[in-house]
């Protein structure tokens, strides 16, 4: 395959990088008071999105402001002896280039410290890892050069005694996914680069599967379009949409199956979702897998004190309370005395989210409806939705001249034909078209 393509493009420069426009220059006037010796905070946080730009623009940083790196991965070198081996000799004495030869900060030197995967940093003992979190932290308090830690999950960096310290010390930075436009463009200006023609569709089928992580969207670009000259939609339907959905269900699987509170957990953590998204599915869920009354009653007892969280954190904005909330959906798994052997053969997708979808979807369609009725009528999306659409929508039901003349007037697709009338949207457009044709040879006669 050669060189991945992710890396092959990989911006070097800020002009470079599409997106979190904002968030990148507080990144920079951040570095630019580290330049000028008087740093507020002597570290970053950066969080976000897998594939949404974080550590890019740290190492574009890097190269901007002329500095040397350390890169370290929290999934390598998390405990406290090796943050002390590695970033901590780095951050107190001086700086040194890539080559091993030590420049002093008085002489203009300064080397970035970036520490990736920042969310895998444990509190304490486990698995053999010993205060990660307390060696960051004194390499914070002790630091002559800037340091980034970057993260998916903003709520494990800040869990715990030493979390909460680590929150104090430095400066949050919030990374958005990119949206579909964002990646397309990108994707687009990856296919010029490589002599690729590539239809807009396809590309945008990319895009839209990839769940705003544009280094997979970039990675199935290259699975699918290397060695081609032109890339159809055709070609691109073999990948299937990433299935987000998937990934909840493995964890409610885990969390609803085990009775060992840290495995699930480490299951709901590691999903790049919302607590209040991962509450519901457990709270559909929980009555197919537990059938005892009681098991059921203490896994709501857990559901509930999780939800007096995520209320406080709307009310009050306390975005360290969903690290609470998320213990307590966790704990839903030692709510059962024992492991159930039966299991259900499959889990619901939360009813709610359902009905709000469908409602969503409803609203749209007739939001569209008033805009494009407004127009021929002169008048307020609004006005039509309150007085006008219901008279129409009879009207178009019951008249085929009509139907037929405002199917075409008004570019009405198909969900918005289904709105208006129970006919068959497929035959209605067909209707309108044979009658559009109709009229266009009698003109022409």
């Amino acid at each position: 395959m050669g060189i991945p393509w992710v890396e092959k493009y990989r911006p070097r420069r800020f002009r470079e990088i599409i997106g979190n426009n904002q968030a990148i220059n507080e990144i920079v006037k951040w570095a630019e008071e580290w330049e000028r010796g008087k740093p507020k905070y002597k570290a970053l946080v950066i969080v976000g999105k897998p594939g949404c730009g974080k550590t890019t623009v740290a190492r574009v940083l890097a190269e901007e402001m002329g500095w040397g790196v350390i890169e370290l991965n929290a999934s390598d070198v998390r405990n406290e002896q090796k943050i002390k081996e590695i970033a901590l000799r780095g951050a107190i004495y001086e700086t040194f280039t890539d080559t091993g030869e030590f420049i002093s900060t008085k002489k203009g030197g300064r080397k970035l410290i970036i520490f990736d995967e920042a969310d895998n940093l444990y509190e304490g003992v486990k698995d053999g890892d010993r205060g990660g979190k307390k060696a960051i932290v004194e390499t914070i308090r002790n630091t002559k050069q800037p340091i980034i830690l970057i993260g998916n999950d903003y709520y494990s960096i800040f869990s715990g005694t030493w979390g909460k310290v680590l929150k104090s010390m430095v400066k949050i930075i919030k990374f958005r996914a990119l949206n579909r436009g964002q990646i397309m463009k990108i994707l687009r200006r990856i296919c010029m680069a490589e002599g690729i023609k590539c239809q807009d569709d396809a590309l945008s089928f990319i895009a839209g599967k990839s769940g705003g992580d544009l280094r997979a969207a970039i990675n199935d670009l290259q699975a699918i379009a290397e060695g081609k000259k032109i890339l159809t939609f055709e070609d691109v339907k073999a990948l299937g949409y990433r299935d987000v959905k998937n990934e909840i269900y493995k964890s409610t699987l885990v969390l609803l199956h085990t009775i060992d509170f840290w495995e699930a957990k480490k299951a709901i953590s590691n999903l790049d979702e919302t607590p209040d998204y991962i509450m519901m599915w457990i709270e559909e869920n929980m009555p197919l897998e537990y059938t005892k009354p009681e098991d059921l009653v203490r896994g709501y007892e857990y559901i509930s004190k999780a939800d007096v969280y995520l209320g406080r954190v709307m009310r009050r904005q306390q975005y360290s309370l969903w690290a609470y909330a998320m213990d307590m959906i966790a704990a839903v798994s030692v709510a059962k005395d024992k492991k159930y052997e039966k299991h259900p053969r499959r889990y619901n997708f939360p009813s709610w989210l359902l009905y709000m979808n469908r409602s969503k979807n409803v609203r749209n369609i007739r939001n569209s409806l008033g805009m494009k009725i407004g127009r021929v009528y002169h008048t307020s999306m609004k006005d039509v939705l309150e007085n006008i659409i219901s008279d129409f929508s009879v009207m178009y039901d019951r008249n085929e001249e009509l139907r037929n003349f405002y199917t075409t007037l008004l570019h009405l697709e198909e969900d918005e034909i289904a709105y208006l009338t129970d006919k068959d949207p497929r035959e209605v457009l067909k209707e309108a078209k044979k009658n559009k044709n109709k009229k266009s040879e009698g003109g022409s006669a």
